[in-house]
């Protein structure tokens, strides 16, 4: 459904300003950030006291993932798979994982391959998986498909580690480490490898 916003041509809503920075401007030097680090006011969940504070360039820049660059020929070797944990349809998180109604919409946790990574590793779709790396490892079901590039694999994130049939989840295998700029989790930078279950 369209919202009522005008047509593209028509609207402007910052054609006054009313940027919600400092200065009201839109800022390609972050004054926000002149201080060091920080988190923008709607994902503060009230803790304005435990700002980073960290010193972060304020002037927006492209740093390269630690793990998915490929910058560590190692880890990529040993992990050639990149995964992704997107929000599940059904869950919000992992709020409601534990429901009867919403596990039936969402199903059980599916792994997405390419063809030509699970044709490597002799998986066929509708195979139990293990995914892992050092960190830790789950299982899911293999679906195979094009919506993915080689090299790529989409896991939900959401499921609870004690109703998986591993008894773990996609976190397991994510790093705790924190983004640069805000404190943002990292949970898409992230190799593992894929085997048969």
């Amino acid at each position: 459904m369209r919202l009522n916003v005008g047509a593209p041509n028509e609207r402007a809503p910052h054609a006054q300003g009313n940027f919600k920075t400092p200065s009201g401007k839109c800022e390609f030097k972050a004054s926000a950030a002149a201080n060091g680090n920080f988190i923008v006011p709607v994902w503060r969940n009230g803790y304005n006291e435990m700002q980073p504070g960290d010193p972060v360039d304020p002037v927006p820049n492209y740093i390269p993932p630690l793990e998915v660059s490929g910058s560590d020929a190692e880890l990529s070797k040993r992990y050639p798979i990149s995964l992704i944990s997107p929000k599940p349809h059904a869950f919000l998180n992992s709020q409601y994982a534990n429901e009867a109604m919403q596990q039936r919409r969402q199903g059980e946790q599916t792994v997405v391959v390419h063809p030509n990574d699970a044709a490597a590793r002799k998986i066929n779709n509708g195979d139990y998986i293990r995914v892992f790396n050092d960190r830790g490892s789950f299982e899911g079901k293999a679906e195979l498909s094009t919506d993915v590039r080689e090299g790529l694999a989409v896991a939900n994130l959401g499921y609870w580690p004690g109703l998986t049939r591993g008894g773990s989840a996609v976190n397991a295998t994510t790093s705790s480490a924190h983004c640069n700029l805000g404190g943002a989790g990292c949970q898409s930078d992230n190799r593992v490898e894929i085997a048969r279950a």
